[in-house]
This record gives C-alpha cells, sequence and structure tokens, in this order.
C-alpha cells in the first residue's frame, strides 16, 4: 500500500512538472535579445555570454572528424538504398518533422507579438518598390503564424518612409509559450514515428521500400 501511495505522488508530481510551462521572450531594436523562460527561471540566450577561445587546431580536428563521418554515413545509405532511397527517407523526415510542427504549434500561446517595420530607399520609386516587396513577406507571415498558434495579442505595421535617404528599420517584441505536457506529448508520439525510421535505417541489408506510402501524416 506504501508503494502504491509513492508511485502515484511520483506520478502527481511528474504531471506537475508537465504543466509548467517554457517560453521565450524576444526582442530586436538594433540588436536582439531574448530569453527563455522555464517556470519562473530565466536563461538568457542572446546576447550570447563570452566564452573561451579554443585552439583552432583543436577545433579543425573536430570538424574534420565530423565531416568524414557524415561523409562515411551518407556513403553508406546511398549505397543499401539508391537515390530513389534516399529522396524517399527525405521525405519521411519532412513529414515527420511537419506533423510535430503542427501539433506543437497548434498549442503556442502568443502572449504578445509587436512588429514594427520602417521602410526607406534612396529615392521614393524604390521605397514604394521595397515597401510593396515587405508587405508581400510579412502581413502573409504574420498571418500564417497568428492562425498556427493561440494568440492573445499582436500588433503588426509597415510603414514606407518616402524622405530622400531614408534608411529601412524595425522592432519586433514577442513573447510566447507552450506547457511541458504537450512538448512531451509530441515527443512521444512523433518519436516512435522516427524510431521506426531509424531501425529500418541501421538494417544494412534492408532497403527502404520505394512505393511504401508516408502513413501517419497527420
Amino acid at each position: 500500500m506504501i508503494f502504491l501511495y509513492i508511485l502515484i505522488s511520483i506520478l502527481l508530481v511528474l504531471f506537475l512538472i508537465t504543466l509548467i510551462p517554457v517560453g521565450i521572450k524576444a526582442r530586436y531594436k538594433n540588436k536582439v535579445y531574448c530569453v527563455l523562460k522555464i517556470g519562473f527561471i530565466k536563461i538568457r540566450l542572446l546576447p550570447e555570454k563570452p566564452k573561451k577561445k579554443k585552439t583552432k587546431e583543436k577545433t579543425k580536428e573536430k570538424k574534420s572528424e565530423k565531416e568524414n563521418q557524415k561523409e562515411t554515413s551518407f556513403k553508406k545509405l546511398l549505397k543499401q538504398n539508391g537515390v530513389s532511397g534516399i529522396i524517399n527517407i527525405l521525405k519521411r523526415i519532412a513529414s515527420l518533422a511537419v506533423g510535430a510542427l503542427k501539433d506543437i504549434f497548434k498549442h503556442i500561446i502568443i502572449r504578445e507579438l509587436s512588429l514594427d517595420v520602417v521602410i526607406g530607399g534612396d529615392d521614393a520609386a524604390e521605397t514604394a518598390l521595397n515597401y510593396g516587396k515587405t508587405c508581400s513577406v510579412v502581413y502573409p507571415a504574420v498571418s500564417v503564424i497568428t492562425q498556427s498558434c493561440i494568440c492573445r495579442d499582436f500588433n503588426v505595421l509597415v510603414s514606407p518612409d518616402f524622405t530622400d535617404g531614408s534608411e529601412s528599420n524595425a522592432t519586433c517584441k514577442l513573447e510566447a509559450d507552450i506547457k511541458i505536457f504537450w512538448l512531451v506529448k509530441a515527443v512521444i508520439v512523433h518519436g516512435f514515428k522516427a524510431l521506426g525510421v531509424i531501425l529500418k535505417l541501421q538494417k544494412a541489408n534492408e532497403p527502404v521500400n520505394k512505393d511504401e506510402n508516408l502513413n501517419n501524416n497527420d
């Protein structure tokens, strides 16, 4: 009976941990500032703290070793599965990534999204052209983000500055979070799918079936 109480207590604590929000708070004005928040804990991501310089020789050796390992792995995959098999593998990986991102994004809460872009140029014609191009990129991108996530507050403005010789600039603020539960769920669900692909890759004598359907896309 005591063991059952302990087990229930552990499960309850783990469940409560999954309810902790994980998020970022970022802003841009001439430079990027970004903080990772895990509950009440804040970890600065940008600007990065200065790191100790490593010797150039050690860095070059590590890079060459990694490149050799990547080259060997790719050659092995190509030999086992052929070009069409490699393409099929990449499609599977892309499908898994898209599915995982969809599951995660629909549970992200954007508490603040603010973007103010001013477009300038050497003359009015150049400014107008750049303004049109920027609008055609910024507004659709923001629309996709706000429709994919739970957006509480957003304000996006792109405006032209027709003063000759004016410079373009932008300011941005973003505050968003997601509960650990949804991240764990996505890792478990899509992790098993990814594990299936990895196991097939590890079987040297079993090439990937070219005609196999990309099931479980959602």
